[in-house]
């Protein structure tokens, strides 16, 4: 059995990071949400893409035995360039699993969906 948190980014709070990184747990995950450009639009504003990526990144050199993990939304407009930059963002910072989601509009108050991206386009 592993162990999975999914937490924030802590503000930027690198000894928070290390903190949850050297608790015990398997798996540190922390979802990026979005590709960069779509940052702003997605996320709450104390968030940012460098942020979430350099609390990936300091929880696998606080811990390089920890598996670091992210999810990407997709359906917001955002490119096919763009979640591939994405993902060779997360690479360099020595992300080990991500995973891709349909994103789903709550309620009429949320950001509408741009896009249902169909299972084939990843064949």
């Amino acid at each position: 059995m592993l162990v999975e948190c999914l937490v924030s980014d802590f503000a930027g709070n690198l000894d928070s990071v290390k903190t949850l990184a050297i608790s015990g747990l398997d798996v540190y995950a922390h979802n990026v949400e979005t590709v960069k450009r779509l940052q702003r639009y997605v996320r709450d504003h104390r968030a940012s893409y460098e942020q979430s990526l350099q609390a990936l990144k300091h929880a696998k050199l606080f811990n390089p035995k920890l598996f670091t993990k992210t999810s990407l939304m997709l359906g917001l407009g955002e490119t096919d360039d763009e979640v591939i930059q994405a993902m060779i963002d997360m690479r360099e910072n020595n992300v080990d699993v991500l995973t891709l989601g349909q994103y789903m509009r709550p309620t009429d108050h949320h950001l509408a969906v741009v896009e249902y991206v169909q299972p084939s386009k990843f064949d």
